[in-house]
């Protein structure tokens, strides 16, 4: 979970009706390649935030 509103955006979430078919997986694959890259660059920061 990248956010905790999730439940806001998506009625559906961590119920019955929260199914596989309703997952747009090609929208997940672009956060998590994304997210990938952030921790990549924060893990390589050596100068600090």
């Amino acid at each position: 979970m990248v956010t905790d509103t999730a439940f806001n955006r998506y009625p559906q979430y961590h119920t019955a009706q929260d199914t596989p078919e309703k997952i747009d997986y090609v929208r997940m694959a672009e956060v998590v390649v994304g997210l990938t890259k952030a921790v990549v660059l924060l893990a390589n920061d050596e100068g600090g935030l």
